[in-house]
């Protein structure tokens, strides 16, 4: 485990539907944390996370200086000015939520997207975070995150790992985004749940693999639908950045592990006729975080860290 400064830090996972804070000490040791729900709008927002770190505080959440703070967040984050746009989830357009919040709890607060901060968040689970990683989330979309000899790919605008709309299926439905087949398409669970209604009731996300094995032809080409999904992110995101270790994260893979053993055995299978992707021996490679394991808020504190530990820089582990 890396060293975190004396003072602690504060990490704050904002999400759709409710906003988690850990306050860790110096060790990386939970001191205290808080659930609230998010109350969407940029106002909302901001007013749930100064309850969320006045519950972890233990008072007003009005001078935190020199604690270290830090904000995972959904949408497009500008990670160096702190501006979050287009949080479609949140009902954020564009907000200086860096800005807004310094101000309120007078110290400087980091801001990322959600997915990077939790790839900081699985590298310090996993003690990889000086090696080479990836993190994919299967929760309502699909995204990604890398980190590469401890460093966070982010790319310009730091839209590096939206994979979710990579598309690997002309014949399949047109994603959100325009484009048709997305990795979104087959294994985000938004559109997983949309196929399942349609297929009746006796099939949940929970039971879907289990229907599978058992025979289900619904549940066996639905199931088979996800998983490809699931393996063909897994060998993307291995491919472009040559991960050592792909941790796998979010609602999907949480609530239907089975999936990830049948996208698993699908990589095995498509090695066996390709000596280059046997030669990457990708199935052995992935891993699903526990669920316990709050890899978003345990990232959003590392990314709370100060400059000379920048998520730029950062070594986890």
């Amino acid at each position: 485990m890396n060293t975190l400064p004396a003072t602690g830090c504060l990490g704050i996972d904002v999400g759709g539907t409710k906003t988690h804070g850990v306050l860790l000490d110096g060790q990386g040791r939970r001191l205290r944390e808080s659930v609230r729900p998010t109350r969407p709008g940029p106002e909302g927002v901001i007013a749930t996370i100064v309850e969320v770190v006045s519950d972890c505080v233990g008072r007003e959440a009005e001078d935190l200086d020199p604690l270290m703070v830090g904000v995972g967040i959904p949408g497009q984050v500008d990670h160096r000015r702190g501006i979050v746009r287009t949080a479609v989830n949140l009902g954020i357009s564009e907000l200086d939520l860096g800005a807004q919040l310094s101000s309120a709890f007078g110290t400087r607060v980091r801001v990322d997207n959600d997915v990077k901060a939790a790839a900081l968040g699985a590298a310090h689970f996993l003690g990889e975070g000086d090696g080479d990683l990836a993190y994919i989330n299967f929760g309502t979309g699909v995204s990604a995150a890398a980190i590469v000899r401890g460093r966070l790919c982010r790319g310009e605008g730091n839209i590096a790992g939206e994979i979710g709309h990579f598309p690997v299926d002309p014949h399949a439905e047109r994603c959100q985004c325009g484009q048709r087949g997305c990795i979104e398409v087959l294994a985000g669970g938004g559109r997983i749940a949309a196929r399942l209604a349609d297929l009746g009731p006796d099939l949940t996300l929970l039971n879907l693999a289990r229907s599978a094995d058992a025979g289900n032809l619904r549940a066996i080409a639905e199931a088979d639908r996800v998983s490809t999904g699931i393996a063909l992110a897994v060998q993307l995101m291995v491919i472009a950045h040559g991960s050592a270790l792909v941790a796998l994260g979010g609602g999907v893979v949480h609530v239907a592990p089975g999936l990830v053993a049948r996208a698993k055995r699908l990589l095995d299978a498509r090695a066996a006729h390709s000596p280059f992707l046997a030669s990457l021996h990708l199935s052995e490679r992935v891993t699903i975080v526990p669920v316990e394991y709050p890899v978003a808020v345990y990232g959003a504190a590392l990314a709370g860290l100060d400059d000379s530990h920048a998520p730029e820089s950062v070594l986890v582990g």
